[in-house]
């Protein structure tokens, strides 16, 4: 057997396993390549953010599997700032999106883009991401408790749109080890969870969001990172969206 009949025959085995099995075939034999592509990828992040100094940084989101409607015509950003009364010359809003990613498969595109989000993340440069319920759980690390971030008055309106895990798998899923690694398992009511924690809220389909972006699922979360640096104003475009 050639090394690339090896190699795929792994990949093919790998297929129905769970997904600390496919993370722990990943860094054990891919490694090197992850450091290099992460390491590049920082310096890329650093690259960009250095050329749009410039202007500061009012709010940062990530649409994960969202993707631009053509019929759209308008500029939500330059909305919600001006909702905001933030100057644009003055302040920026970068939103990414149109980014394809499969939880599914184990592939270049789908470690890349979890790369990309999570070294903006620990660079404090991405304040909310939104993805659908399929994509959200692989993210689970490195979003923050709504209650630490939102006030009461804010969990109040919006609990009955929370998304929660439990806290021990919250935990395992951000622990350093491979072998704690569990894929959670996301709930739409706290009822029947021991402990929960809401990690996300389920976006109404009224969202200003829908009339932009198309998402393939209809349950379609929107959390904030455990780094946001501008939470307040990420809270202010969940509003914005769903006014």
């Amino acid at each position: 057997m050639t090394a690339s009949e090896a190699k795929k025959a792994q990949w093919e085995a790998l297929k129905d396993k769970p997904l600390s099995d496919k993370l722990k075939y990943i860094f054990t034999y891919y490694w090197p390549a992850i450091l290099g592509c992460v390491c590049a990828i920082a310096l890329a992040v650093t690259w960009v953010s250095t050329a749009l100094s410039q202007n500061e940084t009012a709010l940062s989101g990530y649409l994960l599997n969202g993707f631009t409607r053509e019929s759209y015509s308008g500029d939500l950003k330059q909305n919600f700032l001006e909702h905001q009364q933030i100057d644009s010359n003055t302040y920026s809003f970068h939103l990414t999106a149109d980014v394809p990613y499969s939880p599914e498969e184990i592939s270049e595109n789908s470690i890349g883009v979890l790369e990309s989000i999570v070294v903006q993340i620990f660079a404090g440069e991405l304040d909310f991401i939104v993805a659908d319920l399929n994509s959200y759980p692989d993210l689970t690390a490195y979003f923050a408790d709504l209650r630490t971030v939102m006030s009461a008055n804010q969990q109040e309106k919006w609990s009955e749109y929370f998304v929660y895990v439990e806290r021990a798998e919250w935990e395992k899923m951000a622990s350093d080890s491979l072998d704690s690694i569990v894929q959670p398992i996301y709930h739409l009511s706290a009822e029947s969870l021991q402990d929960p924690v809401p990690l996300g809220i389920r976006l109404p389909t009224s969202s200003l969001l829908f009339d932009a972006y198309q998402f393939a699922d209809k349950d379609v979360i929107f959390g904030i990172t455990h780094t946001a640096v501008n939470v307040e104003n990420a809270l202010a475009f969940l509003e914005y969206i769903t006014q």
